[in-house]
């Protein structure tokens, strides 16, 4: 009878997953994973079935919590402005906080290996957050684009703001501040 995985296992290569693809890039080896992770080689496949179903994972663990950053506490009353501020906020905090997980999110979200099963289970994490862009731009110059185009420019505009509060800390909030004003004249 095979012995039972262990959550904490399995979490310690999936952290070890994001660290050393922030690193290395998507070519990181499985077997700097499991040492990383200190496990044996084989647990990287007993828990993940392939290198690509590991990256998945990853994918997908990170979307999930950065959808959970950024609807934590999210306002209530349907002002479409102040939840988007909202979302904002949220977004840059996470990314300049958490820059492991941003750089290995961005490649992995531009990889082949992301499977569309692992992009719908990430979208139905952002639906809400995806449903705000959406109530933003729609009486906007890009109200007749498909919302995954709108989705796009607002994740480059909130990677370049993120990008300068990190280089310019001492300023971070009046770029992080600029940059939500720049995207909602964008949408809006």
């Amino acid at each position: 009878m095979a012995r039972p995985r262990s959550e904490e296992k399995r979490s310690a290569i999936l952290m070890a997953t994001i660290e050393l693809v922030a690193e290395q890039g998507l070519g990181a080896a499985t077997a700097d994973v499991a040492k990383r992770a200190q496990v044996p080689h084989g647990s990287v496949f007993t828990y993940f079935g392939t290198k690509a179903e590991l990256l998945n994972a990853v994918y997908v663990e990170l979307k999930s919590e950065l959808a959970d950053a950024i609807l934590e506490r999210m306002p209530d009353d349907r002002n479409t402005r102040d939840q988007l501020r909202h979302l904002w906020i949220s977004w840059t905090a996470w990314g300049v906080s958490s820059p492991t997980k941003r750089r290995t999110l961005a490649q992995l979200s531009v990889s082949d290996q992301i499977t569309e099963d692992s992009r719908r289970a990430a979208m139905t994490f952002a639906g809400r957050a995806v449903e705000i862009v959406r109530r933003a731009a729609s009486n906007g110059a890009l109200r007749a684009v498909p919302i995954a185009y709108v989705g796009a420019l607002v994740e480059t505009m909130v990677g370049t703001t993120m990008d300068f509060m990190t280089r310019d800390r001492d300023n971070a909030e009046v770029i992080r501040d600029a940059g939500f004003e720049a995207l909602w004249h964008a949408l809006n």
